[in-house]
């Protein structure tokens, strides 16, 4: 025991302080299920326990400080209109390094000056708290920080690469984009900021430019850098990086950034985030870097494996706010719940209390029946998460607790903010009038997923922070660094998909209920039966872990097979096992050997298989990279893909010319149909062709449909869809289009039809459809095409076909007009811009100063507010 921690650590544990905390504890608890509490406690109790907690405050380590701040939270609930409880509450924040709390407790500290006076030691020793919490932003008001965002912006202030590791609610992305926001301020930066999915770079550019307005440029996807008298911030998702590569005339930034960095050990997608890590430090030397993550240690030592980098990690579990845990158990034919609190004491405080319905069989039968069970129960005031595993599941459990939600309150129902009426005029124009997310939003409930439009995500985002959404059905969009912060957080199935949460990722999902800024504790209610119990374990299984880069994971865990594996082909990889994600890993293997062999050697070392496999893999990928002829450059371009697809392709351009691939045609000249010479041929004709050819040597239909039932996807028809993506078509043509089509029932792919109207099933295939197949999958071969038919282009012929060569950005955004996808790159929403489109002049040119003096007139609200609301428009 440390001897600083020693009275605190006795104290921590003194009876009177342990069953007093508990009591208060388990009092806020039943509060809220409006039983009272059956065991009091009088005010000596709270004397004795408020003494030890102000000596536990006076403990270094985070677990005492933040069970001392935790009681100064419990005690100040249990009765706010309470003065010298309030004052406790103060008193013990203060000490703990946790101030930010204190906006809660009015009548303290207001205006810049104590409402109170707590006597003149206490008042000198609090204002010189307060005093070295207090930082100055640029661009917004003075904040008070916690004692770990003071740490964490004095170590980013001094230009150290920084391992950020914190729970949700700490508060280190706040502090992050603010040192974004002050550096990029304060002299010209480029700044990049890399996030794991595109509905995070949609919200983190609007934040930073709703920040920065006009002193900054801010972009979703790279371009050369126009004017180095400004800063220039990236907002980019790994697979966007790769074209950064591609500027060999681009100094080191300022600052990288990669958040989510737990994301590096996810198989499939994690290779690319580690490519793109790796090859930037390696790059830029005098770049300063920063990760965050969740509950993960020793990020220094994963990120160290790949390459080197002097890191500090930034480590805590601290945070500001109390979290009530409790485990729901259910029995059979009971109206009752056996409840399990788990407490920061280390108790587990046990008891039961009457419900309105028998919830065993539902729960484990039909968990959205068990759901609607739950709110005919329970009244959930303030804002509430409902997680699910999946995104089909998270529309019908919307659909099940809709009723109880709207009939317990009838004001949501009968005058909806003008928000939500403006989103389901939106969902009926765009997606379908008798859309699932319309008949939800019309009884108070919203569902969160990744296959909603961007524009439809963010306008429930702000609708649901503006509080006129309080209840929303979430998938793993929570686990991703979607900013949705909950007053209750409900957990039926701790499972992604079909694969239970890691600790990490329940840890990360449990984070989301209760953010400091709404209030000063939040409640997650695990939900599970008597032969079944899993909420213990995972509350309990609470330990920051290690990650391991994807690639490392994947040769040790499949040392095994790694020597059959490393020379098969495609379709033998996955016709032996379904997996594209290993597929992918041993396509990214070949590509390092070939074009990265010194990161190869490191890998190879940093494993733990034998030395004999090692060298059994290194001699057959010797044998494979023999007859490889395309340049390394290229390979490098798109280290996902196979070497040796992409040397097939690259041999056919070879021998049959790059005219042969490159188009000539815009959508605005017409031209011949299929059976015409190439280069006569209309640009659609053009582009189905040269996908056609694109899947006879990639076998794109094989990653369209890996682990699909019913009917297949065609190139055929992904070619039609991506065009008509492209031209600007809706969801809701692609909707309507699915439900003429009389092979319906067979097309969809949907684990659980069963109660699912036609247009639900429709709609949801739709926008996974789009996001996936056409505006992910198909993107990553036509950047190959792009980038290989450019190496054989002159200068001059690069400049003249390139509108051509942007075909993969154009299907990525969704749309082949210039002005549209500049509006795109400027982080507007596609549905915004292709309105915008249509009203803008066709003589502008600065679409940024348009946007500026726009009176609004052509656009409804909701785009209004959109645009508004990301800084493009002041008026």
């Amino acid at each position: 025991m440390n001897k600083g921690n020693g009275l605190s650590e006795q104290a921590a544990k003194h009876l009177d302080f342990v069953l007093t905390y508990d009591k208060l504890l388990k009092k806020l608890f039943l509060s809220k299920w409006g039983v009272d509490l059956a065991e009091p406690y009088d005010d000596t109790d709270i004397k004795r326990a408020t003494w030890l907690a102000s000596a536990i405050a006076l403990g270094s380590s985070e677990h005492l400080k933040n069970l001392a701040s935790s009681y100064g939270t419990l005690l100040y609930q249990s009765d706010p209109s309470n003065t010298l409880y309030k004052k406790a509450c103060y008193i013990l924040q203060s000490r703990t390094g946790n101030l930010l709390a204190s906006r809660h407790l009015y009548g303290i500290f207001e205006n810049g000056v104590y409402q109170e006076s707590f006597g003149s030691s206490l008042n000198l020793e609090l204002s010189a708290k307060r005093g070295y919490l207090s930082q100055d932003l640029e661009g917004c008001p003075s904040a008070v920080f916690t004692d770990y965002q003071k740490q964490l912006w004095d170590k980013l202030s001094s230009r150290k690469n920084v391992a950020i590791s914190a729970p949700t609610s700490a508060g280190k992305s706040f502090i992050i984009q603010r040192y974004i926001v002050a550096q990029a301020i304060a002299s010209p930066a480029t700044i990049f900021y890399v996030v794991p999915t595109k509905a995070l770079v949609n919200q983190v550019a609007m934040t930073l430019k709703s920040a920065l307005l006009k002193s900054s440029k801010i972009y979703t996807t790279y371009r050369a850098l126009e004017d180095s008298t400004v800063s220039t911030i990236f907002v980019l998702t790994p697979e966007r990086c790769m074209k950064v590569f591609q500027d060999f005339k681009l100094a080191d930034p300022s600052i990288v950034f990669f958040d989510e960095i737990q994301n590096l050990e996810e198989q499939g997608r994690g290779l690319i985030l580690e490519d793109a890590l790796y090859r930037m430090i390696g790059i830029w030397r005098s770049t300063q870097f920063l990760f965050a993550g969740p509950y993960v240690e020793n990020i220094a030592s994963s990120i160290n494996k790949l390459v080197d980098l002097e890191l500090e990690d930034m480590l805590t579990v601290a945070t500001p706010v109390v979290q009530i845990k409790a485990g729901l158990t259910f029995r059979p034919r009971m109206k009752q719940a056996d409840y399990k609190l788990f407490s920061p004491t280390g108790n587990v405080i046990e008891g039961q209390f009457s419900v309105k319905t028998a919830l065993y069989s539902k729960v484990k039968t039909n968990k959205g029946e068990a759901l609607a069970g739950f709110f005919r129960s329970h009244v959930c005031e303030g804002s509430c998460i409902v997680f699910s595993p999946r995104k089909g599941q998270a529309e019908k459990w919307a659909l099940k607790i809709a009723p109880y939600v709207g009939m317990s309150n009838p004001d949501i129902v009968d005058g909806a903010s003008q928000g939500v009426r403006d989103l389901i005029d939106f969902l009926a124009d765009e997606i379908y009038p008798e859309y699932v997310l319309i008949r939800t939003l019309r009884m108070g409930v919203a569902f969160h997923h990744g296959g909603l439009p961007d524009i439809v995500r963010l306008e429930l985002e702000s609708l649901y922070l503006l509080g006129d959404i309080k209840h929303l059905v979430c998938t793993t969009t929570l686990i991703q660094g979607v900013n949705l912060p909950a007053d209750k957080l409900i957990i039926i199935n701790p499972s992604a998909g079909t694969h239970p949460l890691s600790s990490l990722e329940f840890l990360n999902l449990i984070g989301r209920a209760g953010r400091i800024s709404n209030s000063m504790y939040g409640e997650v209610y695990c939900l599970d039966i008597v032969g079944d119990e899993w909420a213990e374990k995972r509350f309990t299984d609470s330990a920051p872990t290690e990650i391991k880069p994807s690639s490392l994971a994947f040769i040790e865990n499949n040392s095994n097979d790694l020597l059959y594996l490393i020379g098969k082909e495609k379709s033998e990889i996955l016709s032996a096992d379904e997996s594209i994600e290993n597929y992918q890993s041993i396509a990214y293997l070949r590509q390092l050997y070939i074009a990265d062999g010194p990161h190869f050697d490191r890998l190879m070392s940093q494993a733990k298989i034998s030395d004999d496999i090692k060298r059994g893999c290194r001699k057959k990928l010797e044998e494979l990279a023999g007859d490889i002829k395309i340049p390394v450059n290229l390979l490098k371009m798109n280290p996902h893909i196979d070497p040796l697809l992409q040397d097939k392709f690259y041999r056919d351009v070879l021998d049959n010319g790059v005219w042969s691939w490159m188009p000539n045609k815009t959508p605005f000249i017409r031209g011949g149909g299929p059976d015409s010479e190439f280069h006569e041929r209309s640009l659609y004709y053009q582009f189905d062709n040269i996908v056609r050819r694109l899947n006879g040597i990639f076998e794109i239909e094989s990653d369209l449909n890996v682990g699909r039932f019913g009917r297949k996807i065609s190139i055929g028809s992904l070619v039609f869809d991506a065009y008509k993506w492209m031209s600007g078509e809706s969801h809701r043509y692609f909707i309507e289009k699915l439900l003429d089509d009389s092979t319906f029932e067979g097309f969809v792919d949907t684990e659980d039809v069963g109660d699912s109207s036609k247009i639900d099933t429709a709609a949801r295939f739709v926008t996974g459809y789009i996001s996936r197949s056409i505006a992910f999958i198909l993107v990553r071969y036509l950047s190959i095409w792009s980038d290989v038919v450019s190496s054989f282009l002159s200068e001059a012929d690069r400049e003249r076909y390139a509108y051509q060569l942007s075909l993969p950005a154009m299907v990525e955004l969704g749309s082949y007009d210039p002005k549209v996808l500049e509006m795109m790159s400027l982080g507007i929403n596609r549905s915004v811009a292709l309105k915008i489109k249509r009203i803008l002049p066709p003589d502008v040119s600065d679409i940024e100063g348009w946007l500026r003096g726009y009176d609004g007139r052509g656009l409804s609200p909701l785009y209004l507010r959109y645009l508004k609301r990301g800084g493009f428009i002041s008026k």
